[in-house]
């Protein structure tokens, strides 16, 4: 075979099964990538929301020993200024500072607060009705105990609703009714740390 024709195999390119094949490896790695890309992204929205509840936490533990004070009845943040419920939400029946408001006030979180991934404060019903993804705060009786909660909707893990309705004894939540304060089974909580 002459050099010339040896130019001439070279310059013909790829077949059509090669063409065939590298399109076809091209779209089952596409097609893998956007079945598993959503989870991730759920995944790693879950993984902020659990730092921030527990940023939260520690906040609300910090303002415990400051004030000497769970942020509770009469305190003057959140729902009826009881110091229950949605973490960021102002305006009727919530009191003139949010819960973190008044976290802010006292120098425990910075001027940006802690907002959940989805932008969600839960102040204008714009969140959803289920599974709401903002965070809420309960400080209520278990036993003879007084505990402190701080709670978060995970959209990569399954619902937790008895788990989650059972952690306060019913009715003991202020401003909030036996039915109200039921987080898993009304608002879809399923994540939830102990203020310590």
């Amino acid at each position: 075979m002459n050099s010339l024709q040896q130019v001439k195999d070279r310059a013909r390119g790829f077949t059509v099964i090669e063409l065939i094949i590298v399109v076809v490896v091209i779209g089952i790695l596409a097609g893998i990538a956007l079945v598993v890309y959503p989870g991730y992204q759920q995944r790693a929205r879950d993984n902020e929301r659990k730092s921030d509840v527990q940023q939260i936490a520690s906040a609300l533990s910090a303002y415990a020993i400051k004030t000497n004070s769970l942020m509770s009845t009469g305190s003057g943040c959140g729902k009826d200024s009881n110091g229950n419920g949605w973490i960021g939400a102002k305006g009727s029946p919530y009191a003139a500072q949010s819960i973190m408001d008044c976290l802010q006030a006292a120098g425990l979180v910075d001027s940006d607060g802690i907002v959940d991934p989805s932008d969600c404060v839960k102040d204008g019903g714009s969140c959803g009705t289920n599974r709401v993804t903002a965070y809420m705060k309960a400080t209520c009786t278990k036993g003879s105990n007084t505990v402190t909660y701080i709670f978060a909707y995970l959209e990569s893990e399954p619902q937790k609703a008895t788990e989650v309705d059972g952690l306060c004894d019913a009715g003991t939540v202020a401003g909030f009714s036996s039915t109200d304060q039921k987080w898993g089974t009304k608002y879809g909580m399923n994540y939830y740390v102990a203020v310590r």
